[in-house]
């Protein structure tokens, strides 16, 4: 037993390190998802409304006046100076660090036309400055439509994204594009704040797997304390039955020949009633061997084995009704002996303590569809009804009880073990005879 709950403790060990691992790969892997999405969500968010932004001004740049502009681009233009102090007022009340116009050349380059600064800002361009903004980013306003870049690692101007807009003539003709460089200090700083908002959540989930670890590890615990101690009391129940079992064969051996001898020895003499008679009171020594022929689990022949030998011992007949193939898998055998060693047990008890009338226990045990019913019946005194509503409770004994003795818990632990199959106990007595009527669930 020593070595399986070793070998069971090494594989629950692995199988405990490979789910923390796992456990924590998730954990990891929620993370970074959580923190992807919210980044694209907040670019997404922002690119949008600079779309949109981005169209607000478009639809009012005077594209006549850019179209003017465009004939003669310098900087003494009227047309020039009022659409640079446009941009420059849009730039100042939406907090962008460029407002600007540009156009797609013969090449496929963007050149900055009208940067929204004042004269005299590090920033400020000069007309026709090529952009950082391509041909397939600017696309979309070819079909009228607003656009958007990533991220922008300029080492000139910083980093930042850009939205646009087409700017239309009167005839619906594209004659510029209307370009906003946005600064993305928020964006990092929303980055940063995710990032510790990741952190405090896997620091949660930890503290959420370390507590889950060590309630497993304490609930595991207790769990093989309460089972190593039931099948230690199942253990210790098993080897004393096994080991009445062993002495009762060694007896039957032994006194084979003298058996033998005695018939012979009758038969010799013309006595053939008293050898009929000596042979019936074999009777009970030829069932217990036979025994064996008539129960297919082990740990319930030597339960039987054991109580039969018993039962001749106190010159009481015991019935088995068992089928020989019945294995009763469905039942742990440390449950079955509790339920049949305290049902025998009783049984042998009270019919011993009558002594004037028949002397016999008949054990039923068989499969129904997905149930088990046992039956155990023994003759003795009726037991009244008060007494029969109170003979599960703890501490409860219909019998003499010896200064010093705890009597009255065995029908309670079968109780309990018929509540763990969920399964039904009734017991009646009448006409001098008890029974005993189990039935276990095994449907699941």
């Amino acid at each position: 037993m020593k070595a399986i709950y070793a070998r069971t403790n090494k594989n629950v060990r692995m199988i405990l390190i490979v789910a923390i691992m796992l456990s924590l790969c998730f954990m990891f892997a929620n993370i970074l998802l959580t923190y992807d999405s919210t980044i694209r969500t907040v670019e997404i968010s922002i690119s949008t409304q600079s779309m949109k932004t981005a169209a607000d001004i478009a639809r009012e740049v005077d594209a006549a006046s850019f179209e003017r502009f465009l004939q003669k681009p310098t900087e003494e233009s009227a047309d020039y100076i009022e659409l640079n102090h446009f941009l420059n007022d849009y730039r100042k009340k939406i907090g962008a660090k460029h407002v600007y116009i540009v156009i797609m050349d013969a090449q496929g380059n963007s050149r900055v036309m009208i940067n929204g600064l004042p004269p005299g800002d590090s920033a400020q361009t000069y007309i026709g400055e090529l952009c950082t903004l391509t041909q397939d980013e600017v696309q979309p306003a070819y079909q009228g439509a607003t656009f958007h870049t990533g991220i922008i690692h300029d080492p000139k101007y910083g980093v930042y994204m850009t939205a646009g807009a087409p700017v239309v003539n009167a005839a619906g003709q594209l004659v510029g594009i209307v370009g906003i460089d946005i600064g993305v200090e928020l964006l990092e700083q929303i980055e940063n704040n995710a990032l510790k908002n990741s952190i405090f959540h896997f620091i949660a989930n930890l503290v959420v797997l370390i507590l889950i670890v060590v309630s497993y590890t304490l609930i595991r615990r207790w769990y093989q304390r309460e089972t190593l101690r039931a099948v230690g009391d199942s253990e210790k129940t098993f080897q004393r039955e096994f080991r009445s079992i062993l002495a009762s064969i060694q007896s039957i051996r032994h006194d084979f020949a003298n058996h033998l001898q005695v018939v012979f020895g009758l038969l010799e003499l013309k006595k053939v009633e008293r050898a009929q008679e000596y042979l019936r009171g074999l009777h009970a020594d030829v069932k217990a061997v036979t025994l064996s022929e008539q129960v297919a689990n082990p740990a319930l022949l030597v339960l039987l084995h054991s109580k039969a030998e018993k039962a001749r011992t106190n010159q009481i007949e015991m019935d088995f009704h068992i089928p020989p193939e019945e294995t009763f898998d469905g039942v742990l055998s440390s449950d079955l002996i509790k339920i049949l060693s305290n049902l025998l047990d009783n049984a042998i008890e009270a019919t011993d303590v009558d002594q004037t009338g028949e002397k016999r226990i008949s054990i039923t045990m068989r499969k129904v569809g997905n149930s088990y019913q046992f039956m155990v019946e023994n003759t003795g005194a009726t037991l009244q009804p008060e007494q029969l509503s109170r003979l599960t409770q703890d501490g409860y004994t219909t019998k003499e009880t010896e200064s010093g003795k705890v009597r009255g818990y065995g029908l309670s632990i079968v109780r309990e073990v018929v509540h763990k199959y969920a399964g039904e106990m009734h017991i009646t007595s009448a006409k001098g005879k008890t029974c005993f009527f189990i039935l276990l669930s095994i449907a699941n």
